[in-house]
């Protein structure tokens, strides 16, 4: 509109001036003067008009070259830089995640493999530098490598401490729970906030700014629950490590946590040295033919939860060389059964595996007098995985277990063929006497 403007004045002036011009014309020859000055004027008449002509076009040209310079400028698309990711992981047990790298960022899907329609959600890693220049569509964007992250389980202070990360940590839910050494004493010095077990306060969450906030759970209904952070821009990333049927596979999501961090050689090798431990262990019983029979779990108001066939805990009792009464049962969480069936069971079963919270076989007679039938109570075969207790009742079981299942198969072996890891030192089990 400016240059419209100006454009219009200018042809004004260039109007004045041509008849200004004229009329000193038509007046010199009214009044008689000599042809050769009429001459001359008329002259400069036509060299002003040609002087003029020369300028509007000159002018006009620029006009347009602007304009057009201008509009190739607007038009150019903007090139963002390509990112050298230094390692990369992929899924090879785990079934809940995929990653997958790009020219500048890194795609990270959480899928949910228990529903019979996949439910994914999608997240966006991407460099802080280039966080407002690249865009992926129907994704959640993630700075990396981030910066801080509430935890709201146990298993997620696991993943960071694997990866010597534990300083990312701004807030824990279930803190009371905690067994990390470490990470108590950062608890104790206010370095971390904690969060009461089932009340997690969003007020503080938004206060604290993290970059993420990682909570279990395997569907995108989840996210319902955290919307006022959404809404304020915090990321609300689902781990759904628990949905994983197998213990490798639940291991494996340190290599997300190792894609969040930029740490993915660390992740690389921490987990192939836990998977190359743990196969060899389970190499190692695969050819025997003698497989103890056992029993797991406590009875909770008349009704006994054993774990299903294609479940977590039964992987690793097959893995372990052991025989499960319920291992052709196709299910992955847990079964429940009436007392009577697994107390059938238990009479004749070599071991007893996780009987609650008991530390001794007086604690157990005090729940149910009847256990004292079973033969792994008569020949003192009965374990417990409660040896690395917190003073708060943190259980480190469910806590480092998780990234290191070769530790918890290493005590399962010790319990079902002690000959074969003659050496090994009891980590998260203990004997209940």
């Amino acid at each position: 509109m400016i240059l419209k403007r100006f454009f219009y004045l200018f042809l004004e002036g260039l109007i004045k001036r041509i008849s200004l011009n004229c009329h000193r014309v038509h007046r010199l020859s009214g009044w008689g003067v000599e042809i050769a000055a009429l001459r001359n004027d008329t002259g400069r008449v036509r060299d002003s008009l040609l002087y003029c002509c020369l300028l509007t076009v000159i002018f006009v040209f620029g006009i347009t070259a602007c304009q057009s310079s201008a509009q190739k400028q607007q038009s150019k698309p903007q090139k963002t830089k390509a990112v050298s990711f230094s390692g990369q992981v992929h899924a090879k047990y785990a079934k809940g995640f995929r990653i997958t790298y790009h020219k500048n960022y890194k795609l990270l899907e959480v899928l949910n493999p228990s529903q019979k329609k996949v439910d994914t959600l999608r997240y966006a890693l991407i460099p802080r530098d280039l966080l407002d220049k690249v865009s992926v569509p129907d994704t959640r964007k993630i700075p990396i490598p981030i910066k801080s992250m509430i935890a709201t389980s146990t298993t997620h202070v696991a993943l960071t401490e694997m990866l010597d990360a534990t300083d990312i940590l701004k807030g824990v839910v279930g803190a009371k729970y905690v067994y990390s050494p470490k990470v108590r004493g950062m608890l104790k010095k206010g370095k971390i906030s904690s969060f009461p077990m089932g009340q997690f306060n969003k007020e503080v969450a938004l206060n604290m700014q993290p970059d993420i906030v990682m909570v279990s759970g395997g569907q995108a209904s989840q996210f319902d629950n955290y919307r006022v952070l959404m809404d304020a821009g915090i990321n609300v990333l689902v781990n759904a490590d628990w949905l994983e049927t197998t213990p490798l596979g639940k291991a494996e999501w340190v290599k997300v946590m190792g894609a969040l961090l930029n740490k993915e050689k660390a992740a690389n090798k921490d987990f192939s040295a836990v998977a190359q431990r743990y196969n060899d262990l389970k190499t190692s019983v695969d050819g025997l033919h003698a497989r103890p029979l056992l029993i797991a779990n406590m009875p909770y108001k008349g009704a006994w939860f054993v774990p299903g066939g294609d479940s977590y805990n039964a992987t690793f009792f097959k893995d372990a060389g052991a025989h499960y009464p319920w291992s052709d049962s196709h299910q992955t969480g847990g079964m429940r059964k009436d007392f009577e069936v697994v107390y059938q069971e238990g009479l004749k079963a070599d071991v007893w595996i996780n009987p609650g919270a008991a530390k001794t076989k007086e604690g157990l007679l005090a729940k149910d007098s009847r256990f004292k039938d079973f033969k792994p109570f008569k020949t003192d075969e009965i374990y417990n995985n409660n040896r690395r207790m917190s003073p708060t009742g943190g259980n480190d079981f469910w806590e480092s277990g998780v990234v290191h299942p070769d530790r918890i198969l290493a005590d399962l072996v010790k319990i079902f063929h002690p000959d074969i890891v003659a050496d090994h030192q009891f980590y998260y089990y203990r004997k209940v006497r």
